[in-house]
């Protein structure tokens, strides 16, 4: 056994795995075989087996299966008299009847399923004997070892008819179930990981109740963790705590134990690449898992209590926080200073250390939009509809914040402060993760704002803004859509992709920065050079930065040789696309599709403005595109046909900022078409509120309406839609 912290991730370099399944899994309520469930058990056996793993299948079933024989066959051979009356003449609940009746059908139906997939399997009844006595001990383990050495999956099952049943565990019986005999095969097999399938998602903090979802445990520690036990499965002999003693018992012998619900898609996998599924067991388990969850947890009571100041008190806190940026930045700038040698030492790209680097300048922006932000208009509780749904019946539709709000951003650390103004002007809850890069600025800028929140408001906890340091922490929290409301990625394509496949809450943010410009045939030279110059160096590294130029074909000669000889003297290097490539002797550009975040850039020439249009909307990223002409016509065309969150005209691309909207900052720039787009400042941060009031004497009531006693009136009172 390993005794090396456990998290998630170790679980994909376990080898030798056993999975138990439950007779919940492999019988339906309704008593009939779970076919589906079972096929796709044994695809994601298949694909484990492909990866090199040893699978160990222990599967209960066997008494389900016979006695749904059982009650067929007594069915068909019922006399009427029988039939009328609902009477059997035999009892089929005898379990070792039905063990054997159903051990051999089950035993097939494995067979035919893994024989789909070219997978042999082979069957292995076990009673206690033979796990008491040595030498039967010690065959079994070789028989099993060599299976699996072959590639041939063992199903193994406890022997019902000849094992003489345990109903409850006792102190003479070895083993008393499938849970208990799982527990000891791991022991003698040397299993690495067991997974235990049941009809439940793992361990629950309560017995569920009603409607309301259950808490679930995802990181269990014997002994440590507290949880309270409810009733056993309605189906099969064992219970949650049977499962939970038997996964305990294992880990004496295996390195972690992962319980499950068998009825969720790619559970298995899913447990086997880390991901955060089912409750894991592990007596050294690293409890990352529940620090997040805390945080998490401790972010949204905060947030509710942020909700609940007014709003002269948010902007108070909000001017507190500047203040104290201000009062602190020789500290900030110190840390990041730490934060840019380490950089430097490990030879990262001058675009990353660009985005890293802060100066007293950053400094001074991110407190002129701070305070910008403070003194902006209350978000929080605006109507935006209001109507007479009937006399003395009057609808409103309110903003309200969304709750707690999870953002990730890389390199930049001056993101921080501005997402954290949002946050706290919108009421909403924060948890950060900045990268690891700028590990030393995230810090120092986190302990200054929740100073300055607590000190200037002590019933708002430091907690409201939490910080998180590592990835664990991220794929924990990616899982936690019962505390968090919306994730915010701000970094690479490749952040924005993973976050989207791995979490379930909503994502708000822009995959890439292909931003564009198109030079109009009637453009003027005086001010193409100035904002194309602008558009490429005034920050190359931001996803606003263009990274594609189009140029008309009528556009004259000369004034593209005057472009590049500007473009060049501001050190910016240019590729070309097939036509400009040939025109202009540059070095052909890998794609249209390639953000450089740098001061690379590529031109291309395009016949019409109709073909820079078409260009844009296949190459690009819907972020920002923007358009240079003296054509009203053009302008008009442009404007409305690009399919971008912003479209300029005669402009650079870098106005796409919140602060330079006067949005105060910006949690991120949207390409997506949902909830919010483009810059997205304290509305995307919001939602809506219905609030009904009634000032009838005696209330009011439907069925007043159905009846026709009472009549809608629908009158809109004021909307701003």
């Amino acid at each position: 056994m390993n005794n090396s912290k456990i998290s998630r991730e170790t679980l994909k370099n376990m080898k030798r795995v056993l999975i138990k399944i439950g007779t919940s899994v492999v019988i339906n309520s309704d008593g009939r075989v779970a076919l589906g469930r079972l096929g796709h058990i044994v695809e994601q056996i298949a694909d484990l087996l492909r990866e090199g793993k040893e699978v160990v299948l222990v599967s209960s079933g066997a008494v389900g299966v016979g006695s749904l024989k059982i009650q067929q066959n007594l069915v068909l051979s019922m006399p009427l008299r029988a039939h009328v009356t609902g009477k059997l003449t035999v009892d089929p609940s005898k379990s070792s009847v039905c063990a054997a009746t159903g051990q051999s059908g089950l035993m097939a139906l494995y067979e035919m399923l893994f024989g789909h997939k070219q997978i042999s399997c082979s069957q292995v009844l076990l009673t206690e004997l033979d796990l008491r006595y040595p030498r039967r001990r010690a065959n079994l383990t070789e028989t099993i070892s060599t299976l699996l050495s072959l590639g041939i999956v063992p199903i193994v099952n406890e022997n019902d008819v000849l094992g003489g049943l345990n109903p409850e565990p006792n102190e003479e019986a070895l083993f008393w179930d499938n849970d208990s005999l799982a527990c000891l095969l791991s022991k003698e097999l040397g299993v690495e990981l067991m997974i235990i399938l049941s009809d439940v998602e793992g361990i629950y903090k309560r017995p569920p109740t009603g409607n309301q979802k259950p808490e679930i445990v995802h990181t269990y520690v014997p002994g440590v963790t507290e949880i309270t036990i409810g009733n056993k499965s309605k189906v099969g002999r064992g219970g949650m705590q049977s499962k939970i003693d038997a996964a305990t018992t294992a880990l004496d012998y295996v390195n972690a134990v992962v319980i499950a619900s068998g009825y969720i898609l790619n559970t298995i996998t899913g447990i086997v690449e880390g991901k955060k599924v089912g409750t894991l067991l592990a007596s050294n388990a690293d409890t990352d898992d529940d620090m997040s969850t805390k945080l998490a947890s401790k972010a949204k009571e905060a947030s509710r209590i942020l909700q609940g100041l007014t709003s002269e008190q948010r902007k108070e806190i909000i001017i507190a926080v500047a203040d104290s940026i201000k009062k602190r930045q020789a500290e900030i700038l110190e840390e990041n200073q730490k934060d840019i040698k380490i950089a430097e030492s490990q030879s990262i790209s001058r675009s990353l250390i660009s985005r890293l680097k802060l100066t007293t300048q950053k400094i001074n922006t991110l407190v002129t939009g701070l305070i910008q932000l403070a003194k902006s208009d209350e978000p929080l509780g605006k109507v935006l509809h209001e109507a007479e749904l009937a006399e003395n019946l009057i609808l409103k539709k309110e903003t309200v914040p969304l709750g707690l709000l999870l953002v990730i951003f890389e390199s930049r650390p001056d993101v921080l402060p501005q997402v954290a103004g949002l946050a706290l002007k919108s009421g909403n809850g924060l948890l950060l993760k900045g990268g690891k890069e700028a590990a030393n600025s995230n810090r120092i800028l986190h302990e200054i704002i929740v100073d300055a929140v607590h000190k200037c408001n002590e019933a708002v906890p430091k907690e409201v803004i939490g910080l998180v340091e590592t990835r664990e922490e991220v794929k924990n929290l990616l899982a936690m859509d019962q505390y968090i409301n919306l994730v915010i990625p701000r970094g690479s394509a490749d952040l924005v992709r993973y976050i989207q496949q791995e979490s379930k809450i909503p994502v708000l943010g822009h995959a890439e920065g292909i931003c564009h410009i198109f030079i109009d045939e009637d453009a003027p030279l005086e001010r193409v050079i100035p904002i194309i110059i602008d558009a490429k160096t005034d920050y190359p590294s931001a996803c606003n930065a263009i990274e594609t130029l189009l140029i008309h074909e009528k556009w004259p000669k000369q004034n593209v040789t005057k472009l590049i000889s500007a473009l060049e003297l501001n050190k910016v290097e240019l590729f070309g696309g097939n036509k400009a490539s040939i025109l202009f002797d540059l070095p052909q550009a890998q794609g249209f599709k390639t953000e450089y975040g740098d001061l690379g850039l590529t031109i291309e020439f395009v016949s019409s403005i109709e073909e820079a249009v078409n260009h844009i909307n296949t190459y690009g990223s819907g972020h920002t595109d923007s358009i240079i002409t003296d054509n009203k016509k053009s302008e008009e065309y442009f404007t409305s046909q690009v399919d971008s969150a912003c479209v300029f005209t005669n402009s650079s691309t870098r106005f796409a900022d919140g602060f330079r909207f006067g949005l105060g900052a910006e949690v991120g720039i949207s390409t997506s078409k949902i909830h919010a787009r483009g810059p997205v400042g304290i509305e995307g941060l919001l939602s809506t509120k219905w609030i009904l009031r009634s000032t009838e004497e005696k209330g009011s009531i439907a069925s007043e309406f159905n009846s026709g006693e009472k009549q809608f009136t629908h009158k809109v009172i004021s909307t701003k839609y």
